[in-house]
């Protein structure tokens, strides 16, 4: 049986929720120097989504990636997606 590292996990979490939040006052920025009229209340809003968004996908991608390592069986093992030559 394997065990999750969580410790992993909330690394990668926090990782993500980095990239998220750089993502997200990125987009800000050019909300900002654009014509576009946003509230503030939806700005707010649309950076703590993509902040919880890519931090629960660098979870989810750390936990699975835990997942593979610990599986015995060889056929899960084999790469997929390219033709054997």
């Amino acid at each position: 049986m394997t065990r999750l590292r969580g410790r992993a996990v909330v690394r990668t979490g926090l990782l993500g929720a980095g990239v998220g939040l750089t993502v997200a006052l990125l987009l800000r920025t050019v909300i900002r120097q654009s014509t576009v009229e946003l509230s503030t209340a939806s700005q707010f809003w649309l950076l703590v989504l993509l902040v919880a968004g890519c931090a629960t996908a660098g979870m989810a991608l750390a936990a699975v990636q835990q997942l593979q390592e610990g599986n015995p069986d060889p056929a899960y093992r084999q790469r997929r997606g390219r033709s054997e030559r």
